[in-house]
C-alpha cells in the first residue's frame, strides 16, 4: 500500500484567496475557515518581521511575509543569509 506524503507549502494570498472561494462555493465552509486562519499572519508575526529587519547591520535578506514561528519569550524569523563559496571550503574538515 503507498502513502501520500504531505510537505508544507506556501501560498500567496491570491491563492489562499481563491482556494478559501473554492471551498465556500462548495459548501465547505468549515475547511474554508481553517484555511483563512491559517493564512492570516497576526499582528505578532508583523512585528517580530519588522525587529529582524533592524538587526545584525542588514548582513541577510528576508521575504516580505517571512515565517515566524512563535515560542515562550519570542520567535524564530525566517530570514537569508549569504555564504560565500570560500567561507565553507574554510570549514571543511
Amino acid at each position: 500500500m503507498s502513502q501520500n506524503h504531505f510537505h508544507p507549502v506556501f501560498l500567496n494570498s491570491d491563492e489562499v484567496k481563491s482556494i478559501y472561494s473554492v471551498l465556500v462555493s462548495s459548501g465547505h465552509n468549515d475547511l474554508a475557515l481553517k484555511i483563512a486562519k491559517k493564512a492570516k499572519r497576526t499582528e505578532t508575526d508583523k512585528k517580530y518581521t519588522n525587529a529582524v529587519g533592524h538587526l545584525d547591520g542588514g548582513t541577510f535578506d528576508i521575504d516580505n511575509h517571512p515565517v515566524v514561528s512563535k515560542g515562550e519569550g519570542g520567535a524564530y524569523v525566517m530570514v537569508w543569509k549569504w555564504v560565500y563559496l570560500s567561507e565553507i571550503q574554510r570549514c571543511e574538515l
